[in-house]
């Protein structure tokens, strides 16, 4: 048996320049997230050749096949497709998390880290950070052809906060920044998330984001540029940090003009309200639609914008630097079945 845990993150500045569609024409992207406290669980075992069935994958449903194929999770069956076989036994997939999934904090992408490190891992196979990422975004870009940027499967791969730099031939880096643990610690005091209440399909609006992006150059530009400033102003201990919150506001500005999808109606009057109440600046998380909105709110506005936004809950949050890590492994726990005793 082996558990690992994936962490989600929240991005800040750079989102659309991570798609391979607008960095392998040579254009500057990179984006600024960091990942949090809040997880998701993959637990992976054996099973032994005793069940009706061969697979048990326990997602929002719960699965029971007798061959890889016949499993409806794309991630579980792509990883198992590609990386396994049929064998004499079968596997029990897990998952578990601490907050919803298609809610724009990268859950999709950590899965996949997940379960290729659960994979992998269980067969005696441990791989660096950096393969981990690379394998999450082959699986989801080239074999499942989801129309998805490259930042969130690296991020949860590697933990921290950083600056993802993505390069015309499909390589990255990842820059930790360089924030002291005091400004790193009021920056996290002055960020709350709120849960808007419902999900999306992000790979649907990326879809749509996609069609735009050669019309959307000046934005994107605009957009990446942000990064290298948000940077800045962490890393300089003479910057105004309520600066942060200035920028968040206008990249969500930005955003917004990406697609009409991005947000609505509903989403924008709640951001309206929140800066009403006194919050500086704050985005829609992920690629749009619905999902958390993050504010930047010094502390002594704090309960006013969140009054002002109920019934909306809000969620503190603290930051990870660990990113994906097996929390347990046992292979003791290997299931040990003899077909000869099953008459016995």
């Amino acid at each position: 048996m082996i558990i690992v845990r994936s962490p989600m993150r929240v991005s800040f500045f750079g989102g659309g320049t991570d798609h391979p569609t607008w960095f392998r024409t040579g254009e500057p992207a990179s984006v600024l997230s960091t990942t949090i406290d809040k997880y998701l669980y993959v637990t992976l075992r054996k099973l032994p050749k005793v069940f009706d069935f061969n697979y048990r994958v326990s997602w929002r449903i719960i699965e029971e096949t007798k061959s890889i194929s016949e499993i409806q999770h794309p991630i579980v069956q792509a990883v198992l497709n590609n990386y396994g076989e049929e064998h004499n036994w079968g596997y029990e997939v897990l998952y578990n998390a601490d907050l919803p999934a298609q809610s724009g904090l990268g859950s999709s992408s950590a899965f996949t880290v997940a379960m290729l490190k659960a994979y992998l891992g269980n067969n005696g196979n441990i791989g660096s950070k950096h393969f981990f990422a690379r394998e999450a975004i082959r699986i989801e870009q080239d074999l499942l052809k989801e129309p998805v940027g490259s930042q969130d499967q690296i991020a949860a791969a590697y933990g921290g906060m950083n600056q993802i730099r993505f390069f015309a031939d499909n390589s990255f880096s990842v820059e930790p920044v360089l924030i002291s643990p005091e400004r790193k610690r009021v920056l996290n005091e002055n960020l709350v998330m709120f849960f808007t209440g419902f999900t999306r399909s992000a790979s649907k609006i990326e879809g749509e984001k996609i069609k735009e992006i050669k019309n959307k150059t000046d934005e994107l530009r605009a957009i990446h540029d942000m990064v290298i400033e948000g940077r800045e102003i962490l890393e300089d201990s003479g910057r105004d940090l309520n600066d942060f919150g200035r920028l968040l506001h206008e990249a969500w500005m930005r955003k917004r003009a990406l697609s009409s999808s991005v947000s609505n109606g509903g989403l924008d009057q709640a951001y309206d309200e929140a800066l009403q109440a006194g919050a500086i600046g704050g985005k829609l998380l992920g690629a749009g639609g619905g999902g958390f909105l993050l504010f930047y709110v010094e502390p002594h506005n704090r309960q006013a914008v969140i009054d002002r936004l109920k019934p909306m809950v809000d969620m503190s949050f603290g930051f990870e630097n660990s990113g994906a890590s097996v929390v347990l492994y046992n292979p003791e726990l290997e299931t040990n079945y003899d077909a000869s005793s099953r008459h016995a």
